[in-house]
């Protein structure tokens, strides 16, 4: 089908120790995808070479494969159990099993069996298995595998893509060193694949699990040797473990290629949410504290109308309301009733009538992870609702605005607590009632799944909650559409997992704003669905960081904070340090007096304006990088988006 190319262009242990047994030939231990091949030789040694070993070889070890943590339910005490030359191998049906033969500890026998399998599985080496404890004194805790040593690129040192935020590239490895990720979460693996890639060749190691289950990506660099090391740990908690399929695909391409191996696998499990019309074109939001945590009122309901003055100044569609509720922004949480101070709740819900006469768009903030403690809630429903951590404490967060109050001690609490799915739906009743357009559930997409082992939640013990967040979601957009089809339920940060549900994200965390090794190409290229802000807790916006949302497909971002924000935003008045003395996270004078804030408004009116125009690119095509785009020049970023047969290609003059 021919394509129209349409240029759109913005400016400015204990050990056992026995023989290695194979019981098949060392020739038959050979598998073979399109690119590469991997055999296991008679000593245990591991090679996978892709292209005729060329470019790019593993030199890896089944005696290094794996290591199990094992616990005593008894005693306590926990073991590793690493394979030396405890198993055996052979091959049936093309699958490679190592078997391991016993495990022993303090010279006794233990009651686990170990089955690992190397297979080849949508082109690429997938690794699985099964672990089984026979008794219940002994738990399978946590199972690192496959451990991938020696992955070595012959003409050179290759780029990391790791999936931090939206994305990181390390072009030096050097620099990368070791890193690990905790998925899935915002704040550390938003996917569970990474790739390196030399000169288009290129080896993603990812963890294909239908459950989402967390899992842990690690990876590190030696630079004297130029080798990586890779390797996912599970935490496991149970008898039992079916290990899930991990793919190691070597390919020739670009990093493109390892993405659409993992979004092909994703498709057909999963489906992402269609969000209402409005969200899709939308511009983006003024995300707005209303009270703050010391319980300064710096917006009282009956002026939101100037907040939309704003919103229209700057060209924002929505508005997000936070601080809105008694305890105002980071305090009583999760108690959430209108602000008689602010004026209560009719004039909250007359305000929000005033603005949707207006054509903006109202979302009211809820926290969906954590609970002051101090609150009654806390007294009498935590003991239901938070996590408990292995040895049953509560995992703790606070958080201190101002530097002459009192910080907020918060539980965090676990979404696997039907309690707490409750006391969400009924925040979601509300929004509704009160009649906003959405209502944004903050920390769902963003905070690692932490094990609760809560005796009183849904979740077996020692698991996390993943499944109840994205479940939780589901049910409250599901009955809050039935009241309101257009109704929106956002999060803050975003994975592949809540990325299913959620239909608006307000964007936190690597890659939503400029910075070192950011590459918001990795996920945005994997998942063009999502619909995000960029992140910029200033209350004007400089044209670079404008510009940088506007290339990837960002939604725009302005923020009012504190009574500084209050006074720039009403008489464009430029801050000097005293007008955040006592703020311990203030936002970036140097940004606010780059240029005034009409300069400021002016610009950004502009930008959203093009935006619109062109909106089957911006708004409703689909992010395809740089695939078909040739881009040359000195500091020029080019970035594509496809609509039907139509390409819009966005050119930025970074000078």
């Amino acid at each position: 089908m021919k394509k129209t190319i349409i240029f759109l262009f913005v400016t400015t242990c204990f050990l056992c120790f026995f023989s290695v047994r194979l019981t098949a030939s060392s020739e038959e231990l050979k598998l073979m995808t399109s690119e590469a091949t991997l055999n296991i030789g008679r000593l245990g040694n591991i090679k996978i070479i892709h292209n005729e070993g060329k470019f790019l070889e593993v030199n890896s070890s089944v005696n290094s494969l794996w290591k199990i943590i094992l616990k005593n339910k008894r005693s306590g005490k926990e073991y590793v159990l690493t394979p030396e030359n405890n198993f055996t191998v052979d091959k049936i049906n093309n699958t490679i099993r190592i078997v391991v033969n016993r495990f022993s500890v303090e010279n006794k026998i233990l009651p686990v069996n170990a089955e690992f399998t190397v297979s080849v599985k949508d082109d690429a080496f997938c690794f699985s298995g099964s672990l089984k404890s026979n008794s219940d004194d002994w738990m399978l805790k946590e199972l690192d595998y496959p451990n991938l040593t020696g992955i070595h690129f012959k003409n050179g040192k290759a780029g990391i893509y790791w999936p931090r935020g939206l994305g990181q590239y390390f072009e030096n490895p050097a620099e990368f060193e070791s890193q690990s990720l905790r998925y899935p979460s915002a704040a550390g693996g938003t996917m569970p694949w990474l790739s390196v890639n030399y000169n288009n060749i290129g080896m993603c190691v990812g963890s294909y699990d239908h459950l989402k289950k967390v899992k842990i990506l690690n990876l590190s660099y030696e630079e004297s040797s130029n080798l990586f090391e890779a390797l996912i740990n599970a935490p496991i908690y149970d008898k039992t473990y079916l290990i899930p399929d991990i793919l190691v695909k070597l390919y020739s391409g670009e990093w493109h290629v390892a993405s659409k191996f993992y979004r092909s696998w994703y498709d057909k499990h999963f489906e992402i949410v269609d969000p209402p019309e409005w969200v899709k074109i939308n511009s983006g939001w003024l995300l707005a504290i209303l009270k703050q945590q010391n319980m300064e009122v710096m917006w009282p309901y009956k002026e939101i109308d100037k907040l939309c003055d704003i919103a229209e100044e700057f060209n924002l569609g929505t508005i997000g309301l936070f601080g809105w509720a008694i305890g105002g922004h980071d305090k009583y949480y999760p108690n959430y009733p209108p602000d008689n101070l602010m004026g209560g709740r009719k004039e909250l819900e007359a305000a929000i009538e005033r603005a949707h006469k207006r054509g903006i768009k109202i979302i009211i903030y809820a926290n969906g992870k954590i609970m002051d403690t101090s609150t009654d809630y806390y007294e009498y429903n935590g003991f239901q609702t938070i996590v408990f951590k292995e040895n049953m404490r509560p995992e703790i967060q606070y958080y201190h605005k101002q530097k002459t109050s009192t910080p907020i001690i918060f539980a965090e609490a676990c979404t696997g607590s039907a309690v707490w799915r409750r006391t969400m739906y009924e925040l979601g009743t509300q929004a509704v009632s009160l009649g906003a357009d959405g209502i944004l559930y903050d920390q769902l997409g963003i905070l690692p799944p932490l094990l609760c082992f809560s005796e009183n939640h849904d979740h077996k013990l020692g698991e996390a909650d993943t499944k109840y967040r994205l479940q939780m979601i589901k049910e409250i957009s599901k009955k809050m559409k039935e009241v309101n089809p257009d109704f929106v339920v956002m999060t803050e940060a975003t994975n592949d997992v809540v990325i299913r549900e959620v239909d608006y994200t307000h964007g936190c965390g690597v890659g939503t704003a400029p910075s070192v090794n950011v590459f918001p190409e990795l996920f945005r290229y994997t998942f063009p669905e999502l619909i995000a802000t960029q992140r910029n807790p200033n209350p004007m916006i400089t044209r670079t960081d404008a510009n940088y949302a506007a290339i990837y497909g960002l939604r725009h971002e302005i923020e009012s904070r504190y009574p500084g924000d209050v006074e720039y935003l009403l008489n464009g008045t430029l801050p000097t340090p005293e007008n955040y003395a006592n703020v311990n996270y203030p936002p970036s004078l140097t940004k606010m007096n780059l240029l005034s804030k009409k300069e400021a408004a002016e610009y950004i009116h502009t930008l959203i304006e093009f935006e619109n125009s062109n909106s089957d690119f911006f708004r409703t095509g689909k992010f395809i990088d740089e695939e078909g785009v040739e881009v040359t020049g000195d500091d020029i970023m080019a970035k594509g988006f496809l609509n039907g047969n139509r390409i819009g290609v966005v050119v930025w003059n970074q000078h």
